[in-house]
């Protein structure tokens, strides 16, 4: 069992450098409109999660509040996003899509059907039972880091 531990450890150590690396990588979805992979991330969550505020935007993306704010603002002002207050609440900011910020979503989307095509028609191919099992140990591993970095920022603060 350890040597799938050490695997397992391996194989996540991967993704993250991977990852690291094609975040820092702007991609034009349509013309003009160059974003970074995280940045297109969140305008997609704000799209998938109507009526989302800037708390619930960092804890669905793991993208701490303060950057969260930049980015939407940026967002506003290229004209992706708009924010709204609810009548009954008119202290929270709430996100929307603009138009143009569901144009590049569209664009986003066609970008991985056919980028990531391979790798999602294998993920789709596996039973259902599998597949929720893979997206729950994904789960769990985000659920641990966020409360290790959490952990981690509290006792840096206390120190």
């Amino acid at each position: 069992m350890p040597d799938c531990r050490l695997k397992f450890d391996e194989v996540v150590l991967r993704i993250c450098n991977y990852t690291n690396i094609d975040n820092r990588i702007h991609r034009e979805y349509t013309p003009g409109m160059r974003l970074l992979p995280r940045e297109m991330h969140t305008l997609e969550k704000i799209i998938l999660h109507p009526g989302v505020n800037t708390t619930r935007l960092a804890y669905i993306t793991g993208i701490p509040k303060g950057t969260i704010s930049k980015m939407t603002r940026e967002f506003m002002h290229r004209g992706l996003v708009e924010c709204y207050r609810d009548s009954g609440n008119r202290k929270e900011v709430y996100y929307r899509a603009t138009a143009s910020g569901m144009e590049v979503f569209h664009a986003h989307n066609r970008f991985h059907s056919i980028v990531g095509k391979e790798f999602y028609s294998y993920f789709e191919s596996l039973p259902d039972e599998s597949q929720r099992l893979v997206v729950e140990v994904l789960q769990r591993y985000a659920d641990y880091m966020e409360d290790l970095c959490e952990r981690h920022l509290k006792s840096a603060i206390i120190s």
